[in-house]
């Protein structure tokens, strides 16, 4: 599974994968700015500053493709289910 695929699967704007030592984490991001939020940038003459960036947040990790693959798709199913049904499954 590559990038566009992760990027369709979330309907984000951004993936990467991350890797630290052997493991690799995938990062999904989506466009902000800060316009729309109530905390904002001043800039020296005292003007509001509005910019975009990336939030960012790491959804998923393996150690190999098939183990990132494998977490992505469970955080999807977990998007999709509601937390009583989640801890029922856990519970039988």
């Amino acid at each position: 599974m590559d990038l566009i695929k992760f990027k369709k699967m979330f309907k984000c704007d951004k993936v990467r994968i991350s890797k630290s030592m052997r493991r690799m984490f995938l990062i999904i991001g989506f466009k902000k700015q800060t316009k729309y939020k109530s905390d904002h940038w001043i800039d020296e003459k005292g003007k509001r500053v509005d910019f975009e960036y990336i939030e960012e947040t790491v959804i998923a990790s393996g150690n190999t493709k098939q183990e990132l693959i494998k977490s992505a798709k469970e955080y999807k199913r977990l998007q999709n289910i509601t937390t009583l049904d989640y801890l029922k499954e856990k519970l039988l």
